[in-house]
């Protein structure tokens, strides 16, 4: 029954990872509406050039490659703990998430990267 708790345990920790992420990102996106609606009231025009500072925060291209491999190396980690412990099916069930979604981000990046070049 202890044995159970291993893999709930690394499942919530991925979760809470992407939950944290999310919500840092939507908190940002809410500073940055702020900063312009107060800028836009006080009487600052809209300019290319505040429009273009705004879009700065916009991931690189390689942002996906990035985020698929350190994804894909959590679940690689995950599948190796079970080969190390002796639980790998626990730990290749927990393993499969992390590296179906990174495969998911190089295909994205793959993709990406054929439609900058056409």
């Amino acid at each position: 029954m202890d044995g159970i708790y291993i893999p709930i345990i690394a499942v919530l920790s991925i979760a809470a990872m992407f939950i944290t992420f999310s919500i840092l990102n939507s908190r940002n996106q809410t500073e940055v509406q702020r900063t312009l609606r107060t800028a836009l009231e006080k009487g600052t025009p809209l300019t290319a050039e505040l429009v273009a500072q705004m879009n700065t925060n916009r991931p690189s291209r390689r942002t996906d490659l990035r985020r698929g491999i350190i994804i894909i190396s959590i679940g690689v980690a995950a599948a190796l703990a079970g080969v190390i412990t002796g639980s790998m099916t626990e730990f290749a069930t927990v393993a499969a998430f992390p590296i179906c979604m990174g495969l998911g981000f190089l295909l994205v990046w793959k993709l990406d990267q054929n439609d900058s070049a056409a």
